[in-house]
């Protein structure tokens, strides 16, 4: 009789990376990682998915011994005091995440894991569930314990969320969380992006990635993906033009993964072709209209440059009358004087690896082009724009 061959052992990790985590055969809500205070030492993404923590043991990094999850750098409530030879603790001192869940769900039970935190898991975290739709929030966790290498499983009163808000006390790593319940049986109202299939012109820099990418970026990868531009940049641009005249009230701008070389600041405007005065021009010409970088001195002296990426990269700025080595100066952006432009978002700051919703835009009425702008260089993983269309 033939010997049947024997079974190839498997990868020491394949198993514990598939295994799936579940709550009385339930599997947990799907969720993103929107917004977290730091995780030097980990990509904190891997904590929303429902593998099992894999076990990184005797696998190193720059960093040291990897881990799966969250994991912040040391010393978050005790700082060095500037009073005298002595430290000060914070006992309200906290890491913190906010969670989107992808449904709105009536959630039960939250499960938080440290495995493989052996000595450096959390402490202890707090968990508060809000809703979007209906705007209330609650509290179901109070700085609960967490032991080392374990999981936890913490049943809660049933509340109905669309976003999570965790405090971390006071650093450390845990490798998962996760909720679990029910969907709601109302949904927030499913939104297309208004990007989708818009032609794309005007674009300054395409260095590492292309506003397509950006405009279809729905983190699939765990890996930095979407619009890069060079270094070299001293603010980028996109123009989209719309299938059709839409009027704009929520701006998405996703950094997911961008962690070192997101761009410092965001900003919208609108155009629509068939106002007064701008039906029957050509677009170039008008793109000579759209806001432009310019410098501020002290003094009050302002500078536009024809042609701003130059300035810097030259440095002529050290050219202007009174401007030494030394000298410091303001970066704005400037609306030339009877522009059609009008700012959906004039000024935004970016964080890195989050999630922007920005639902406060100013109304510029039904737009046909959209000018999407970023300072001064780096990548985003996503943009979309919601509204109606007209």
């Amino acid at each position: 009789m033939a010997k049947t061959p024997a079974k190839k052992a498997a990868p020491k990790t394949a198993s514990k990376a598939g295994k799936l985590n579940t709550h009385n055969g339930r599997k947990p809500i799907p969720a993103i990682l929107m917004a977290y205070s730091e995780s030097d030492f980990t990509n904190p993404h891997e904590a929303m998915t429902a593998q099992e923590p894999k076990d990184c043991r005797g696998d190193f990094t720059h960093m040291g011994a990897k881990y799966w999850g969250y994991e912040s750098r040391r010393h978050m409530a005790t700082r060095v005091s500037q009073q005298g030879e002595a430290l000060d603790f914070n006992h309200a001192a906290h890491n913190w995440m906010i969670i989107g869940l992808k449904k709105r769900a009536v959630i039960d039970a939250i499960t938080i894991s440290t495995k493989w935190y052996t000595g450096n898991q959390v402490q202890a975290a707090s968990v508060f569930l809000i809703d979007d739709l209906e705007g209330g929030q609650v509290q179901v966790l109070n700085r609960a314990k967490l032991k080392p290498d374990s999981e936890h499983v913490f049943k809660i009163k049933p509340a109905t969320a669309t976003e999570v808000y965790v405090e971390l006390y006071y650093e450390g790593g845990l490798s998962r969380i996760n909720f679990f319940g029910e969907l709601a049986d109302v949904q927030l109202p499913e939104r297309r992006n208004l990007l989708d299939g818009a032609k794309i012109s005007h674009v300054s820099n395409i260095h590492y990635g292309v506003p397509d990418r950006a405009v279809g970026g729905d983190r699939q990868q765990m890996y930095m993906y979407g619009w890069e531009s060079a270094r070299t940049g001293y603010g980028e641009q996109a123009l989209f033009h719309l299938k059709k005249p839409a009027v704009i009230d929520e701006v998405i701008v996703d950094t997911y993964l961008h962690r070192l070389n997101a761009p410092m600041t965001a900003h919208v405007y609108g155009l629509n072709m068939a106002d007064k005065g701008v039906k029957g021009k050509k677009l170039d010409a008008l793109m000579k209209l759209a806001p432009k970088w310019s410098v501020v001195f002290d003094g009050d002296k302002h500078v536009v440059p024809k042609d701003f990426k130059d300035y810097m990269l030259n440095q002529k700025y050290l050219k202007e009358k009174g401007v030494t080595d030394n000298e410091q100066f303001q970066i704005m952006l400037h609306l030339p004087k009877g522009s059609p432009w009008k700012p959906i978002i004039p000024f935004a700051p970016l964080s890195p690896d989050t999630y922007h919703r920005y639902r406060d835009v100013q109304d510029a009425g039904p737009v046909t082009h959209v000018l999407y702008m970023h300072y001064d260089n780096g990548g985003i993983h996503g943009l979309k724009m919601f509204g109606t269309e007209a």
